[in-house]
């Protein structure tokens, strides 16, 4: 399980994001909302790289899309909520408070096993707690605005309170994309030998 946003709210239904992990090889995703209705959603497109994923659900009554900030005017020190369900669904609905530690952090990823990194994340770094569960849920400054997306901690036993969230004005042009065309195109630079002989 993991935790999401409502993104979008329209008569044509409800747009939430989410990160890759948390749906990653699901065959059935459900939404349980704040008020503990569960509906079931439709996985309109994910991306491995930046670990972000749409859903879409046809109900739109009485759901709010959440305010989106900007990410460009964070600041270090700046008071931030950390929101989602930590371990599941027994605790949702959960906030920790905590500042900004970083912007523009980079944190390498390997997404194959292999030892090697694969991926740079661009993220921002904070102390308000991040545990498994709380991935997918928002990261909101004081004004209540979504300015990142709650993805990754360092885990170890050396380590406290380096969480990560995917910032806000990383996320909405993936997750247009994925609304868009079901997935997000990478460019590709290809090398040829033009050597004659």
């Amino acid at each position: 399980s993991g935790s999401g946003v409502v993104y979008d709210v329209s008569e044509a239904g409800t747009y939430i994001i989410t990160n890759h992990h948390v749906i990653e090889g699901a065959q059935d995703v459900v939404v349980k909302f704040a008020n503990g209705e569960e509906v079931d959603a439709t996985v309109v497109g994910s991306d491995v790289y930046t670990d972000l994923a749409l859903l879409y659900i046809e109900e739109y009554e009485g759901f709010e899309a959440i305010s989106i900030g900007d990410s460009s005017l964070v600041d270090v020190g700046e008071f931030v909520l950390a929101m989602g369900s930590p371990l599941g669904i027994e605790f949702s609905n959960s906030s920790t408070f905590g500042i900004i530690s970083g912007t523009d952090r980079i944190v390498p990823v390997d997404l194959d096993g292999d030892g090697s990194t694969d991926w740079d994340m661009v993220v921002l770094q904070t102390d308000a707690a991040i545990n498994p569960g709380n991935s997918g849920g928002a990261l909101v400054n004081m004004n209540g605005e979504l300015i990142g997306i709650n993805s990754l901690k360092i885990a170890d036993s050396t380590v406290e309170g380096m969480g990560f969230s995917i910032p806000v004005n990383e996320v909405i042009p993936i997750i247009t994309q994925l609304r868009e065309e079901g997935k997000v195109s990478y460019p590709v630079i290809r090398s040829e030998d033009h050597t004659s002989q």
